[in-house]
């Protein structure tokens, strides 16, 4: 069975970008927020290889770098 197109891999050395990253082997989870850093070996078991999580918009509200600056307020659960 093919993987899905979304799960993408990056190996130790390569500056995938910001996103969470995790350890093949392992499961271990390595951050990076920053585009110029660079994918380490895997703390836990030296593994290279990871599958990617891309940094990504979660709430569907944010949708300009101005929402980031400013976030609507969240809706609570009794407000209708």
């Amino acid at each position: 069975m093919a993987e899905p197109e979304t799960s993408k891999t990056a190996k130790a050395g390569e500056k995938p970008g910001p996103g969470r990253f995790i350890c093949i082997d392992c499961g271990r989870e390595v951050r990076i927020d920053s585009s110029d850093e660079d994918l380490v070996k895997c703390p836990t078991c030296a593994c290279e290889m990871y599958n990617c999580l891309p940094m990504t918009h979660i709430r569907p509200d944010i949708k300009t770098p101005e929402d980031v600056l400013n976030p609507p307020k969240r809706k609570k659960p009794d407000d209708r």
